[in-house]
């Protein structure tokens, strides 16, 4: 029998600011740990969040860069699941009006790939594994490092578009020059800067609609990726046929590559999503007002600032970083 892989990409990128999305503690990396953990970041009673104007800006840079519709009104939710290294009970994201809309990026001599959304929302801890494999399967116990949390990303969403493994490597590594080059982030894999998920679903060549996607999460590199999604074609290729029953009844899987032993499964989701989103109670949007409320004006003064239209093709200039305004926070 022959397969057809199809593959939608989801993109964290950590943007280039030198504080946190709502709050002023610093976003150095290699710092001891939980030294730059603010009240904001580790949610004590009765602070309040206020946006990054920098990383508004940042993003709006990068929906112009790939030809997408800015929203004019954006706001922000609060994303409700519990996990040890999100201190809050929820993570501050976009849903319902993301910041930027639609777009595509060209891969040369593969696909055009289109782009879903690109959303603002802050990261979270890192939790470190004790244990010889580092990984949370034998680890003896696990510690978080706070500093991470709050750090302004960027995600950015993929139709599913791609349909092999090596188109994947080729679009990723296109969208990682793409916000190096438009100076909205390092995209320092090494460090964090850039991780992605691959929605993977495979399916019989010629049949209409997807089949289970699975969910390859948080691999940062490039050969990670297209290993992953070889894995995880192999998988379903040697699957039991008596196992296709299970997988109409599965929405989504989530799998974490392990490099040389293809992919573990982590969660399957079963007809529902395991994340809740609610409109963000606080005063957070009417905060951000003057902020993620944009104006035509606004878009403008970006694009001419950073980008130069000839004609067809996208020209990115990358200005030297203006200082840090009074009283404000990059």
């Amino acid at each position: 029998m022959a397969w057809e892989v199809v593959v939608g990409i989801e993109t964290h990128a950590q943007l280039a600011t030198r504080s946190k999305m709502f709050s002023g503690a610093s976003t150095a990396f290699g710092a001891p740990p939980n030294r730059n953990a603010s009240a904001v970041d580790i949610a004590l009673p009765g602070v309040l969040p206020v946006p990054n104007r920098a990383a508004i800006e940042h993003a709006i840079r990068f929906g112009l860069a790939v030809r997408g519709a800015i929203n004019r009104r954006s706001i922000f939710a609060r994303k409700n699941y519990f996990y040890p290294d999100l201190p809050k009970g929820y993570q501050i994201s976009q849903y319902d009006i993301p910041l930027a809309s639609g777009g595509r990026l060209d891969v040369p001599g593969g696909p055009t790939v289109r782009i879903h959304r690109a959303h603002l929302e802050e990261d979270a801890a890192k939790l470190i594994h004790v244990g010889e494999s580092g990984r949370i399967h034998g680890a003896g116990s696990s510690v978080v490092d706070y500093n991470r949390g709050g750090t302004p990303l960027v995600e950015i969403v993929t139709e599913p578009d791609v349909r092999s493994s090596a188109d994947a490597r080729e679009f990723l590594q296109l969208l990682r020059t793409t916000l190096k080059q438009i100076g909205v982030s390092d995209v320092n894999m090494e460090e964090g800067s850039l991780r992605c998920d691959a929605n993977v679903s495979v399916r019989p060549a010629g049949e209409d609609g997807y089949r289970t996607k699975t969910e390859l999460k948080n691999m940062n590199s490039f050969r990670f990726l297209e290993r992953g999604i070889d894995a995880e074609i192999a998988r379903v290729q040697n699957e039991p046929v008596a196992d296709w029953e299970l997988e109409k009844a599965r929405t989504s899987a989530r799998r974490g590559f392990i490099n040389s032993l293809g992919s573990s499964l982590q969660k399957a989701v079963l007809l529902s999503q395991n994340a809740l989103f609610y409109d963000n109670p606080n005063r957070i949007n009417e905060t951000a007002a003057n902020i993620a409320r944009i104006t035509a004006a606004d878009v403008q003064r970006v694009a001419k600032t950073y980008l130069v239209q000839t004609g067809r093709t996208v020209v990115l200039t990358v200005p030297k970083p203006a200082a840090a305004p009074k009283g404000g926070r990059r």
